[in-house]
């Protein structure tokens, strides 16, 4: 198909521009210009409101929970069956005994402040008991006093 004079044949001018963009995309002046405008951007009010909204708008939607149950459950899982991470684990925690082992007086205070906590409490429990059973001698011994 013969081409008018002064036209271009479909697409030859899209193609041109699309080579000059990229060509001047390499040059060192648009990656200058490209860093200021990211620069700008990133001190922009605008900008910071614009990620807000989005975080916002994504916080309890169920399309992205369940996006993020999917992966959560899928790194677990890995983790599960993942062999070192369960020798690290293993290591970590035969050091952790072991520690325990060379210094039990933590473990031996809070085990005696724990019951101590519970003998405080069982006490606390038992006076309110006897005073409640006090009250009540008490009030019994009143009326029959009250009828000899």
């Amino acid at each position: 198909m013969p081409v008018e004079p002064g036209r271009d044949r479909p697409g030859l001018t899209t193609q041109l521009a699309d080579a000059a963009i990229r060509r001047f995309l390499e040059t060192p002046v648009a990656e200058a210009l490209i860093e200021r405008i990211v620069q700008a951007l990133m001190r922009s009010p605008e900008l910071d409101r614009l990620v807000t909204k989005v975080v916002a708008d994504l916080e309890g939607n169920p399309v992205v929970d369940s996006l993020v149950d999917r992966e959560v459950d899928r790194v677990l899982e890995a983790l599960r069956e993942d062999e070192a991470l369960q020798l690290l684990i293993r290591e970590q925690a035969g050091r952790y005994l072991q520690h325990l082992g060379e210094h039990p007086e933590p473990v031996q205070r809070l085990i005696q402040e724990q019951s101590r906590g519970v003998v405080d409490d069982f006490l606390t429990a038992l006076r309110e008991h006897a005073l409640a059973a006090d009250d009540a001698v008490d009030g019994w011994v009143r009326r029959r006093v009250g009828r000899a």
